[in-house]
């Protein structure tokens, strides 16, 4: 379990955290880079660690193992009310003021993550009981697609479909930010289409169906941070007959959707590449339906409306897939997912 301290001493460090970043930013202090990252940094020592190991008695997570496009990311979000905008979220709603201090068009914030990732890579004790061969189970069918079967993580060049590792964290983070993500304390701000896919498989999740993954990742051989890979092929042309497609439907509709399916809309995180559908969601190529007919206009409604009860996968299917897209794309997006089984 998590314990919170919410004491006046916590919201002293805080404070003075805080003004002690906005005297940093705003004095005569090193260039953007390292030993700029390294003064800010003492600002977020009281709650991270010197070593950036994290303290649980704070709920400060451990953040030297990241990877540092994932920090920058985060950062930005608690920046933008993207994270901490929960009034249950107290952890996140201490990070955003802290986050708020740190000024991008100085360069605080790369120099922050510059620092951060110099750190020695911190490997935290597994402190959650729980069946881990139950969890390993689970991992693979709702966390491996996106986070990789070594749980190193994958970067994509598109933001929504990148996924950081889940090695080096402490299991009581762990197991903290899956219940916040199931409980929509965190996924759920607009905008937030990477929470979005985070909030699908967990949705409906029992707490020890949260220990028990937490529980695996723990017990994964402890790999150092990934090397990010060449971005994914280009997609091919859509080469689609018009005489299939309904009325009101053009293949300049089906191409649109084709790039949100696989880019914004992150249907691609699910169904996978193309269509063909893995372990949490069904192929889309084929002429077997389970929750619609397939015709157009159920397509819509289903990308619409959601799968809040799958049939045959974990998980439930967000309504819009958790995103903010809009009325015509939801409808790009079912013209394309219409050609593909036809």
């Amino acid at each position: 379990m998590t314990r919170l301290t919410t004491g006046q001493s916590f919201n002293t460090i805080s404070a003075v955290g805080f003004l002690a970043v906005v005297m940093i930013a705003g004095g005569c202090n090193p260039a953007p880079g390292i030993a700029r990252g390294e003064m800010l940094f003492d600002t977020c020592s009281p709650c991270h660690g010197d070593d950036g190991a994290g303290d649980q008695e704070l709920a400060a997570p451990a953040i030297a193992g990241a990877s540092d496009w994932y920090m920058t990311y985060q950062i930005e979000k608690f920046q933008n009310g993207v994270r901490g905008y929960h009034y249950t979220d107290a952890e996140g709603l201490r990070m955003r003021p802290m986050s708020r201090a740190l000024f991008a068009d100085r360069g605080d914030i790369e120099s922050v993550v510059e620092y951060v990732f110099s750190l020695p890579i911190p490997d935290p004790p597994a402190t959650v009981e729980a069946d881990a061969a139950a969890g390993e189970v689970e991992y693979e069918a709702l966390c491996a697609n996106c986070h990789g079967v070594d749980g190193r993580g994958v970067d994509s060049p598109v933001p929504e479909l990148r996924a950081p590792s889940v090695l080096h964290l402490n299991d009581w983070y762990i197991a903290s930010s899956l219940r916040k993500y199931r409980d929509g304390v965190r996924g759920a701000a607009p905008g937030d289409g990477a929470g979005a896919v985070m909030r699908g498989p967990m949705a409906g999740m029992s707490d020890e169906r949260i220990d028990n993954v937490t529980a695996y990742i723990m017990s994964m051989q402890r790999l150092p941070r990934r090397v990010p890979g060449p971005p994914p092929e280009p997609l091919p042309e859509l080469i689609v007959d018009a005489s299939i497609l309904p009325a009101g439907v053009t293949v300049e509709m089906a191409r649109e959707g084709q790039e949100i399916f696989h880019g914004e809309g992150i249907c691609v995180t699910c169904h996978l590449r193309g269509g063909e559908g893995g372990p949490l969601a069904p192929s889309l190529t084929d002429a077997t339906w389970l929750n619609v007919d397939g015709e157009y206009e159920s397509i819509v409604d289903i990308v619409m409306t959601g799968v809040a009860q799958p049939l045959e996968h974990p998980g439930q299917m967000l309504a819009r897939a958790g995103t903010s897209i809009t009325d015509d794309q939801v409808r790009a997006v079912a013209a394309y997912v219409y050609t593909l089984s036809r």
